[in-house]
């Protein structure tokens, strides 16, 4: 799923959910995006529900890049699968993993799936595993190993 800066509608049946893309620009190389999800109100003047993530990743409850030099050393993404949403999280492991630069390393993908609890939604843990290939950018990572598998 492409996802633009600003507000993206994701429909799950009867579900509305809202994925917020955002950018934290700190005047460095370390500029990152952030992804902030809401689960829609059935009413116009009903709180928007934030669906947080029970992993230790990322800036509190929300999902985020992560760049460090000229790479992502940390990339998200998002999909619908079986009319389920899920969020894809590499991150650069080993021993060059914190490296500035154009280093390969493996990443690791951590798959988060929306429960669709109306009362607590928020992202649980699905599956994790380990990338074959190494890469210099996680969103490489996803896009070669994650989502060409």
């Amino acid at each position: 799923m492409k996802l633009t800066y600003g507000v993206n509608e994701v429909k799950l049946g009867k579900m509305s959910l809202r994925i917020v893309r955002g950018m934290v620009a700190n005047g460095t190389a370390s500029s990152f995006d952030t992804f902030t999800v809401y689960l829609m109100p059935d009413s116009v003047g009903d709180p928007w529900l934030q669906v947080t993530t029970s992993t230790p990743k990322g800036l509190g409850y929300n999902f985020r890049n992560y760049e460090s030099g000229d790479a992502n050393t940390q990339a998200v993404a998002f999909y619908v699968e079986g009319n389920h949403l899920f969020a894809v999280q590499a991150t650069k492991v080993g021993p060059s993993a914190d490296a500035q630069g154009a280093r390969k390393t493996p990443f690791d993908f951590e798959v988060v799936r929306f429960n669709e609890n109306e009362d607590i939604p928020l992202f649980k843990s699905d599956s994790k595993q380990r990338s074959k290939g190494q890469y210099v950018d996680g969103r490489d990572a996803i896009g070669h190993e994650f989502f060409g598998r």
